[in-house]
């Protein structure tokens, strides 16, 4: 397991119209002279369907790695999956009962999101990703504390009305993806995730709630998130490099 800080590079441009940036993402950003906790508007252009069409070409130009590598965490994740159901007086219960499938799936749900935002912003940057990315936790501690306080803090304004567990839900998305990133203590993460979805959210509750159909319509056939599950993790990646004035890289990737 690696808990390095990788590079993740400036996308190559490779002549592509309008592909990349002439920065990387451990490089200086534009309005590097503002203060800190500034986020610049969206670019013209950053949409639902520009962001899926990426998406999907960059799971076309890696199947087999992404498809596997996004599977195999959700397999984990759901080791410990049970269900139960009571028909005409008669209890059925329903679950794979492997030992400590409960545990595996605990600590995959809080580790997971750290390896699935390092893999998109690797795509993202026009590096093609290989199976040793997915058992890459850059800044794994931080990252780590900054998932558990934002578990906590959705699980907390859930109990009261539900509704603000799901504004934080929202506004803690790219959590994960600030820390990696940008290396920031767990605090920090959190406060860039809530700025830059809060100063986007025109932009961006589109690409959520597009997310939350494309997770329902994974689970209603079954084996959907084969597919669904890369797709939005992937549109996540896009709608968080592009809210920052970046663009991700748009042709076949680099090995």
């Amino acid at each position: 397991m690696s808990t390095g800080t990788p590079g993740y590079g400036a996308p190559q441009n490779d002549g592509y119209p309008g592909a990349g940036q002439p920065y990387g993402y451990g490089a200086p950003q534009p309005n590097a002279a503002q203060p800190y906790g500034y986020t610049p508007p969206a670019q013209p252009g950053v949409s639902v369907g520009d962001g899926m069409s990426w998406a999907w070409s960059r799971i076309t130009d890696n199947a087999v790695v992404l498809l596997v590598g996004f599977g195999l965490w959700t397999i984990l994740g759901r080791l410990g999956a049970e269900a139960s159901f009571t028909l005409n007086g008669v209890e059925y219960h329903y679950g794979l009962g492997i030992p400590g499938g409960g545990i595996i799936s605990f600590v995959v749900t809080l580790i997971s999101p750290i390896v699935l935002a390092h893999v998109g912003l690797l795509t993202s940057s026009g590096r093609k990703a290989d199976f040793k990315d997915f058992f890459t936790f850059p800044n794994f501690g931080q990252t780590l504390l900054a998932l558990i306080l934002s578990a906590l803090a959705i699980g907390l304004g859930a109990i009261f009305l539900v509704i603000p567990g799901i504004i934080l839900y929202y506004l803690l998305t790219f959590v994960q993806y600030a820390a990696v990133e940008h290396n920031l203590e767990a605090t920090a993460a959190m406060r860039y995730s809530m700025r830059l979805l809060s100063d986007n959210v025109g932009v961006l509750v589109p690409f959520a709630l597009v997310g939350v159909l494309l997770h329902l319509a994974g689970a209603v056939t079954v084996i959907g998130w084969i597919v669904t599950g890369p797709l939005v993790a992937l549109m996540t990646t896009y709608a968080y490099v592009r809210v920052q004035g970046r663009d991700v890289a748009r042709y076949p990737s680099q090995g």
